[in-house]
């Protein structure tokens, strides 16, 4: 299912998913994060191996991915309202998730079923690894017991899976997105000097940021 909404995605002219994504996150932001964090049940005949892929791999997942570049995403974070207070499960979940199925889709990466495309499983993990790097670049400055960041225990388990993947995939998304994300939480001295540029395009989490639009307050505006 989220490569299908991937492929409807791509089908769609670049400024007109600019409008749909920041209208989305204004409206369902709040929603969409709490369908990813608690997901609904799939039908009792969904095989298990799908059933236990869908706590990741899912369309609230890439949706999260598509609207993270949207002021609403930062702001939803940051904010302080009870309202928002799943956003400070979202990291943890991301990585806790992945390196509960990381074993799997490794091997499924080296040995493809053969009802999944080429590649498949390489484009699942890549998802969510590109998530927690957006994530990590918002919350760059919080202190390490920040209940916004990944536990040490979970941290030390992904980093290890980064490392493999790349390794392996040095030359694909999945090999550059996880140098990029290994770079983060090791805070190598490169990588963090471009997360302080993005970080820096993201403080404008105060205006709009849709094309054409220098709106500074009520944020709302897209939704209606």
């Amino acid at each position: 299912m989220p490569l299908q909404l991937r492929k409807l995605r791509m089908g769609v002219p670049m400024n007109q998913q600019d409008v749909i994504f920041h209208k989305f996150a204004a409206l369902y932001l709040p929603s969409l994060v709490g369908r990813f964090l608690e997901p609904p049940p799939l039908p009792s005949n969904v095989p298990a191996f799908m059933t236990d892929e869908f706590s990741l791999n899912n369309p609230y997942l890439e949706m999260l991915g598509v609207v993270s570049h949207t002021p609403y995403f930062s702001r939803f974070l940051r904010s302080n309202e009870a309202a928002v207070e799943g956003g400070k499960r979202l990291m943890q979940t991301v990585a806790e998730r992945l390196v509960v199925l990381a074993p799997s889709w490794d091997r499924k990466m080296t040995n493809p079923p053969p009802d999944r495309e080429q590649g498949y499983y390489q484009s699942a993990a890549s998802t969510p690894i590109q998530l927690l790097s957006t994530l990590l670049v918002i919350f760059v400055k919080e202190p390490r017991d920040s209940p916004h960041l990944i536990k040490t225990d979970t941290e030390t388990v992904l980093i290890s899976w980064l490392r493999i993947w790349e390794r392996r995939h040095i030359n694909e998304f999945l090999g550059r997105v996880s140098s990029r994300t290994l770079g983060q939480l090791k805070k190598q001295p490169h990588i963090m000097q471009e997360v302080m540029q993005m970080r820096r395009l993201l403080n404008n989490w105060d205006v709009c940021g849709k094309v054409g639009c220098d709106k500074t307050t009520n944020l709302k505006a897209c939704s209606r």
